[in-house]
């Protein structure tokens, strides 16, 4: 088959081991480079030219629903988008002209979006190799820009290895792969310098597109330090709300920017409207509880500070509390993407989501289709008429994740022998399917080979 890899900074370092070991299957290997600064050391491998001033223009209507993901245009400061039209050009130029079987990338940076548009136009599979939720250690493939995984493992846990698989989640003694705190060493920090140096290379070097400036970078940092230091001021002087009697909603915020709110859940990627939403389409009895991302970044902002201030009926709380100190306190909870839509259907709180996923499957999780619905839900849950799922569908539906999942961390940071053999065996099992299973679209059921 011919594969074409698309280049995202140092997750390329990954794509490139996996690469190596399918090409020696006979497997045709390409990648294309938007960032030259990472450019890979094997395959065909093309690199992008950054486009003159005469080679921009202005976007057309499908860029324009992109730019909304662009994190580069949202976060960091970029105004021009003269570029889209350049890229979405020499892009589809570059996949007419090669016609890959399969593109592997992630749904994160400006490219990566106009080649994913692209590929659903031209009928090509883009696939996203990205880590589960649960069960930890290990990763899904993810359909063009969405939560909807193509093909898995097939395979199957015990009841008894689900219920245990099912308790630690409950009991919240494990947590998904990409939540986990990385000790900081004096390794660490000199990596994280020399990243910082080699982004800011790239930048001086002419990738204006998904690179901010240094600068830029420097202020928004500072700015996020202040908000995260206003907002727990504003949970202090809230505590009391969290000690009395009502009803409570938990809206936990997702951090941004990142692909789970700002491509996967894009209808809702302004989280500040999200909880207007809550707050007016909600009876005058229900507080609306707002947790911050621990790892917060740039979805706090003054606007939303502001908002939450003047709003009585939000209690954000501190940074520093932790989940199992907030769930057994609310009564609901509302989420768009959010890996705690899981831990409720397993551990029996009533759960919302914004977006529709594998979770909604699971009538303990009922897709919340407009914010009109919410007072009645608010009532099924008073009233006792909240549907949750039992035991035997708890079993289910974790298994329902595993067999939609493969074994592997497909990170840069994983790069040990052992983790890209077993990675490899994913990839394989990938392009075995795609063989096999015709039209490779979205909700044509063959998602769950």
């Amino acid at each position: 088959m011919k594969i074409l890899f698309i280049e995202n900074r140092y997750r390329t370092l990954f794509w490139e081991a996996i690469a190596e070991r399918l090409a020696g299957e006979g497997h045709e290997i390409y990648f294309l480079v938007q960032n030259r600064s990472f450019r890979p050391h094997f395959g065909r491998v093309t690199v992008l030219p950054y486009p003159k001033r005469n080679q921009t223009s202005t976007p057309n209507e499908n860029d324009l629903r992109l730019i909304r993901s662009d994190r580069n245009i949202n976060y960091f400061g970029h105004r021009d988008t003269g570029h889209y039209a350049y890229y979405r050009r020499v892009i589809g130029d570059y996949l007419k002209r090669e016609r890959p079987d399969v593109v592997f990338g992630e749904s994160t940076a400006f490219h990566e979006l106009i080649t994913i548009d692209l590929c659903k136009k031209m009928q090509i599979p883009y696939l996203q190799p990205c880590t589960c939720r649960f069960p930890t250690g290990r990763f899904s493939f993810y359909r063009y820009d969405t939560l909807e995984p193509f093909s898995g493992s097939g395979e199957v846990m015990s009841d008894k290895e689900a219920e245990e698989m099912i308790g630690h989640i409950v009991r919240r003694d494990i947590k998904p792969d990409y939540m986990r705190k990385r000790r900081v060493t004096l390794r660490s920090r000199w990596k994280r310098l020399c990243d910082l140096a080699h982004h800011s290379l790239a930048y001086l070097r002419g990738e204006h597109y998904n690179t901010p400036a240094p600068w830029v970078k420097w202020r928004i940092e500072r700015a996020k330090n202040r908000l995260i230091d206003r907002w727990d001021a504003l949970a202090k002087s809230r505590s009391e709300e969290m000690e009395g009697k009502g009803f409570r909603i938990l809206y936990a915020m997702q951090m941004q920017p990142e692909a789970n709110l700002d491509v996967w859940g894009s209808p809702y990627r302004d989280q500040e409207r999200t909880i207007r939403m809550l707050v007016e389409n909600t009876p005058d009895d229900v507080l609306i509880v707002v947790k911050p991302n621990p790892k917060s970044k740039y979805e706090l902002t003054d606007h939303l500070l502001d908002y939450m201030a003047s709003e009585s009926r939000i209690v954000p709380v501190c940074h520093s509390m932790s989940m199992d100190r907030v769930l057994p306190s609310v009564d609901m909870v509302v989420t768009v993407t959010g890996t705690i839509a899981i831990e409720c259907i397993l551990s029996g709180i009533p759960i919302l989501t914004l977006i529709e996923t594998l979770n909604n499957r699971m009538s303990g999780c009922p897709l919340l289709r407009s914010f009109d619905e919410l007072p009645e839900w608010v009532e099924c849950v008073r009233n006792g008429r909240f549907p949750i799922s039992d035991g035997h569908a708890k079993i289910g539906f974790i298994n329902l994740l595993n067999r939609t999942s493969f074994k592997g961390l497909p990170y840069e940071t994983a790069l040990d022998e052992a983790n890209i053999s077993v990675c490899q065996v994913a990839f394989d099992r990938i392009l075995d399917g795609l063989t096999r299973c015709g039209e490779f679209l979205p909700g044509n059921g063959s998602s769950y080979m």
